[in-house]
């Protein structure tokens, strides 16, 4: 482990300070030619009349700030010279970086990645799919035929959530997001939250009364937040040599972008429920409020429990757990430093791994029952 990091050094560093040794050389006037001199110091041509020009009217040139030489940390190679932006210039630290151990180097590890997940298991297979979405509008039809290809033939239930976002470009939308969301209830008719979204694509009364009747037996409510981003840190943390952090740290906010936790859609459809089944809506708030792990489905509890008559200290107790969740959350603005330095970059890999295993909610959480 020790060599491969100790490879992973020489090679960026030494690209690193190829980048910096281009940039500090800079070519060296030559002195004038003494018969230039000797020329230019003939007699002076006459200058014509110029009209006077105000003092006001003369634009003030200011020279151009050159780019100053800076030493950043890059977490897991440590500190490299590189050529930093011209003052007022925007955009994060990461795209400041010589293409040696920013862009290409970030290019190459997405390369490595595809290749791990194209080998691994049907979730982590999706997952690949999925960070190779195109943005092409000519290529996504045919990229959305292939992930629905890939979750059905896989059959993971996680997979099979993700690839409801491509139903939007298939042939008929409402029937593929009703089949996946099938799929999903027949795999794992314990989850809660599939039934929730079954009933949202259900075609008939006796389909939602399906949905109701499973939603109330189910025991467990598992949203599995940020779960793409779980898996390709898996998969990255599964190479070797392990990437450096610092671009790793890159591509799980790239990933956390589009793997946030969300409210489902039902909630008018759920507090219907519970005007006509006052008993069933309390058991699938309390269940749901206990088991849930992710802050958006503790949001939906509390909705539910204020229909059935929760106490205010138990929804006080739901929201101050949603609120200690967010004030959890690391750092992940952009600016200076930004997904460089260890401080930053290992701060949020370790979030991530947090949510990974125990997903946003903590367990077990005292006071969430009357």
């Amino acid at each position: 482990m020790l060599q491969a990091v100790k490879r992973w050094l020489a090679i960026l560093t030494t690209l690193g300070a190829i980048a910096v040794a281009v940039w500090l050389a800079a070519p060296v006037q030559a002195p004038p030619d003494q018969a230039t001199e000797r020329h230019t110091a003939a007699a002076p041509l006459p200058l014509p009349d110029l009209p006077a020009v105000a003092p006001s009217a003369v634009p003030e040139v200011r020279p151009a700030t050159a780019p100053v030489p800076t030493t950043p940390e890059l977490c897991g190679l440590g500190r490299l010279p590189v050529r930093a932006p011209a003052s007022g210039a925007t955009g994060d630290a990461f795209d400041d970086l010589p293409d040696p151990v920013g862009r290409l180097a970030l290019q190459a590890l997405q390369a490595q990645l595809q290749r791990r997940l194209a080998a691994g298991t049907a979730r982590e297979r999706a997952a690949g799919w999925l960070l190779r979405q195109p943005d092409d509008p000519a290529e996504q039809a045919a990229w959305a035929a292939g992930l629905l290809a890939e979750v059905r033939t896989g059959g993971d239930v996680q997979a099979l959530r993700w690839a409801t976002a491509a139903c939007g470009l298939a042939e008929d939308a409402a029937r593929c997001r009703k089949a996946l969301a099938r799929a999903r209830v027949q795999a794992e008719p314990d989850n809660g939250l599939h039934w929730l979204e079954w009933a949202q694509e259900a075609s008939s009364d006796e389909e939602r009364a399906q949905a109701w009747q499973g939603l109330v037996r189910a025991q467990g409510w598992h949203e599995h937040p940020g779960g793409l981003t779980a898996v390709t840190q898996a998969a990255l943390a599964s190479l070797q040599p392990v990437p450096p952090a610092y671009l790793r740290a890159r591509l799980a906010r790239e990933t956390l972008g589009r793997d946030a936790s969300e409210v489902p859609e039902g909630q008018d459809w759920l507090e219907s429920q519970c005007i006509r089944d006052r008993a069933g809506c309390a058991q699938v708030a309390d269940r749901m409020s206990t088991e849930a792990d992710s802050t958006a489905l503790l949001l939906l509890a509390a909705a539910l429990g204020r229909h059935v008559g929760w106490a205010q200290d138990r929804l006080d107790t739901l929201a101050a757990t949603t609120q200690a969740f967010h004030a959890r959350l690391p750092n992940w603005a952009e600016g200076p430093q930004a997904v460089l330095s260890c401080d930053a970059a290992e701060r949020q890999l370790a979030h991530v791994e947090a949510v990974a295993k125990q997903g946003e909610v903590p367990r077990p959480r005292a006071g969430s029952r009357p």
